[in-house]
């Protein structure tokens, strides 16, 4: 904790003896003392004493209370000149006891483990050496490959690259595809129903708001019988899901509210014979990527329309029907594998942000 005396130079007249700390037996190293002996300690060491012996100080006074270092030690400690503690890496500065901290935070001297290879370099060579390092980790600006230095005619060629950034950018005309198309959808839908759609679309706002866990969709709601579906709300998800989907799918100015279900759902009319027209529903993973979505529609026990769709992590996705005279829905997820951002966690939930139904023709 202290400074060894091997490490001071220049200093034939001092006695150093009185500025021992009786803890670790070296040179006192930002000291201090106790009020009542006005013994000066290491403030390292005394805080490591007082983790074990709250209030006893170590010459056993009464209670231990810190004061300042007494003056006259400080003096002669500020006439020591030190070794830096990095000499043997070969520093030959010789520091006032003073510098001392400042000049050893800043020693070109010390180890420095090299990212890459893994080698203990000294600071003053680090940033030479991870220059050339042949094992050190680099980003491609342009593809964003990651590779080793070394590797780089082998891994990242300039065939590589390219291939690569056109590979991404097939992905985002793809993104940019699947976008169009759903916008295009939710044109058609608003030219189908309107003026009528704002009574039509449920989001879930109406919901009463679950600031403290998930709550269970009421058994009947919005004129409709609910089975399995859960709903949450935005800053409860947010908080206790950061690395969901769920996260993606509140847009400001939008309902406070999602719904949500794992593996199966179902929801439709509450008086039988009842019947409506199943417009759309948007939805998207709360964890896996390339989720499967089955919706059924039901007329009695009879099944009358099916549709499936893969459905991606924190995207909602517009998913227009148009299902006429069914009176039951049937939801089910399954499959996928978790998305890299979820934390590893793979699970089948699906998020709804809205269902559009309107009465039977």
């Amino acid at each position: 904790m202290g400074v060894s005396t091997d490490r001071i130079r220049g200093s034939p007249g001092l006695n150093l003896d009185h500025l021992e700390c009786c803890i670790c037996h070296e040179i006192l190293w930002k000291p201090v003392a106790c009020q009542s002996c006005e013994t000066p300690f290491c403030s390292a060491c005394i805080r490591q004493w007082l983790n074990e012996y709250p209030t006893q100080c170590p010459n056993r006074c009464q209670a231990y209370n810190e004061r300042k270092c007494p003056p006259f030690v400080a003096k002669v400690l500020s006439q020591l000149k030190v070794a830096c503690i990095y000499d043997s890496n070969g520093c030959e500065e010789i520091i006032s006891y003073e510098a001392l901290d400042k000049h050893e935070i800043e020693c070109g001297f010390q180890l420095h483990r090299c990212s890459g290879c893994q080698s203990e370099i000294l600071k003053k060579d680090s940033d030479n050496h991870e220059i050339n390092c042949e094992a050190i980790e680099i980003v491609c600006p342009d593809c964003k490959i990651v590779y080793k230095r070394g590797d780089a005619t082998k891994i990242h060629t300039e065939t590589v690259c390219l291939k690569e950034q056109l590979r991404q950018l097939r992905n985002e005309s793809k993104e940019n595809k699947r976008e169009i198309h759903e916008l295009n959808l939710q044109l058609h839908e608003m030219r189908l129903l309107s003026p009528w759609i704002k009574e039509m679309k449920i989001t879930f706002d109406d919901l009463p708001l679950a600031t403290d866990e998930t709550k269970r969709m009421p058994i009947v709601y919005r004129g409709l019988k609910w089975n399995n579906m859960k709903y949450g709300y935005e800053l409860y998800l947010s908080k206790k899901h950061p690395k969901s989907g769920y996260i993606n799918c509140f847009i400001p100015g939008s309902s406070p509210n999602i719904a949500f279900f794992k593996d199966d759902v179902s929801f439709g009319v509450v008086t039988r014979n009842d019947s409506i027209t199943f417009y759309s529903l948007t939805a998207c993973a709360a964890w896996n990527d390339d989720l499967q979505l089955t919706i059924a529609g039901y007329r009695g026990s009879m099944e009358i329309n099916k549709h499936a769709v893969t459905l991606l992590f924190g995207k909602p996705q517009f998913i227009l029907l148009n299902w006429k005279d069914v009176e039951k829905i049937i939801l089910k997820s399954a499959g996928g594998t978790a998305h890299p951002d979820s934390g590893g966690l793979s699970a089948t939930h699906v998020i709804l942000t809205q269902i559009t139904i309107g009465p039977a023709d």
